[in-house]
């Protein structure tokens, strides 16, 4: 059935338009939704309810401090053109940190209609390390396997192998190849990201096929605003304007936020007005923009109930496909959703954060290194209270008791690592305050 179902996709995609009409550009997620309806449908109901669940308890967001999260830059290049210099870098988490503060200065080209639902995420993005990999794979979506391109996050596989993905943003920087289906191409992916997983409803590690490929992939030449590479416009009309805004709209995704115009119109689902992105605060949309700045857009003539009238389309918004010289703003509900998300399933991405359950003292447990490859250290503060209990939990459901240091807490434990299968491991302290937990990655 499944090959049915794209078989019929694929003749739709190639009716649709001429033979020698250039590729339609794409975000990734398009695709990750439709292998995940037709393929792991159990899957994508449990991401539906995931988002369901973090609207219901989105929180009120003021007057507090930024969040902020340490980002992982993976550069796995070919050609050199792909081994993007670390001013580009630099320029791309100048660009975040200004769209997921406010501070960008295109935020006064929004249309006064807007300005009123116009929220700040207060998010800051930290560069912790930019890893350089050369490499002679490739690397694309595969809509036949659902493979989600798994060997760039693997360093066995010509890829780079993530940082703690519970602590830090991996975002994977490379040529991405054409989507593609029998070997007929179909449109030219710009980025790709994992939602949420891990949300104590869903199954271990849903969100990703495995926990290690979880993060944020981009092209090569969508990268940051100073990017020398260029991208075609489809139709032949020129190149994409690129100012760092397809990682915003990537990590909008990663961080909980689906398509402004509700997914529809691309691999399998219907263009109209019924399709919704679950934020109250953004307009109906039919279908997607088509990487321009058509503010007279109004693909859904009808009173909005948020607004009490008939508004345009925002092709202001950064999860939208307009052309990024346009995108400025998030509203004050997908601020709401990013903030949920930040303190439910991705509550270990921002700096400071801790897994314990409760009150506990300031100094927290390490382990260390993390990934590991023969052995790793956990250490207990000294100050830390009694413990009664420290256990590893495998990927297969094995739970391994480990001797404690002392019963009064602190000092540390050694393991040898080098028999254990690869894989996630889940470490637990548990003391009379709490449970503190933290991810392990085992690697070959």
């Amino acid at each position: 059935m499944t090959r049915l179902l794209l078989f019929a996709f694929l003749l739709m995609a190639i009716f649709a338009r001429a033979q020698n009409a250039p590729l339609p550009v794409l975000c990734g997620n398009d695709a990750f939704d439709y292998i995940l309806r037709h393929k792991y449908p159990d899957l994508h109901q449990a991401f539906q309810a995931s988002f369901e669940e973090n609207l219901k308890r989105a929180p009120a967001v003021a007057n507090r401090s930024p969040l902020t999260i340490r980002v992982v830059v993976h550069v796995v290049w070919k050609n050199p053109e792909e081994n993007l210099a670390d001013s580009i870098i630099l320029s791309q988490i100048a660009v975040l940190n200004e769209d997921y503060n406010r501070e960008n200065a295109d935020t006064a080209n929004l249309r006064p209609v807007f300005q009123p639902v116009a929220g700040n995420p207060q998010i800051k993005f930290e560069l912790a390390e930019i890893v350089r990999v050369k490499t002679t794979g490739t690397f694309k979506l595969n809509l036949s396997t659902g493979d989600l391109m798994s060997n760039l996050k693997s360093g066995n596989q010509g890829g780079s192998d993530p940082w703690d993905p519970s602590a830090y943003l991996n975002l994977w920087i490379c040529k991405i190849q054409p989507l593609s289906l029998g070997g007929i191409p179909l449109g030219q992916i710009l980025g790709f990201a994992f939602p949420p997983n891990n949300l104590s409803h869903w199954p271990a590690d849903s969100g990703a096929p495995t926990a290690n490929q979880d993060g944020v992939a981009l092209d090569f030449r969508v990268v940051g605003r100073n990017n020398p590479n260029t991208v075609e416009i489809p139709g032949g009309t020129g190149n994409l304007v690129v100012r760092g805004r397809t990682a915003t709209h990537e990590i909008g995704h990663y961080l909980g936020l689906r398509h402004i115009w509700g997914d529809g119109g691309l691999l399998g689902l219907p263009n109209d007005c019924d399709q919704s992105d679950g934020i109250d605060d953004t307009p109906f949309a039919n279908a997607q923009s088509a990487f321009d700045c058509d503010t007279s857009r109004n693909t859904c003539s009808q009173v909005e109930p948020f607004y009490g009238m008939d508004v345009p389309d925002l092709v202001e918004n950064y999860m939208d496909y307009a052309s990024e010289s346009c995108m400025n703003m998030f509203t004050r509900g997908q601020v709401n959703m990013l903030q949920s998300v930040l303190a439910g399933p991705r509550s270990g991405l921002v700096q400071g954060s801790s897994g314990i359950a409760q009150a506990a003292p300031e100094a927290q447990p390490k382990l260390y290194p993390n990934p590991t490859r023969e052995s790793v250290r956990l250490y207990i503060p000294a100050d830390w209270p009694a413990i009664t209990a420290i256990d590893i939990a495998g990927a297969d459901g094995r739970i391994q008791t480990l001797p404690l240091p002392r019963a009064t807490g602190g000092g540390q434990i050694d393991l040898d690592t080098r028999n254990w299968p690869a894989g996630w491991y889940a470490v637990r302290v548990q003391t009379a305050n709490g449970v503190w937990t933290e991810r392990l990655l085992v690697m070959r």
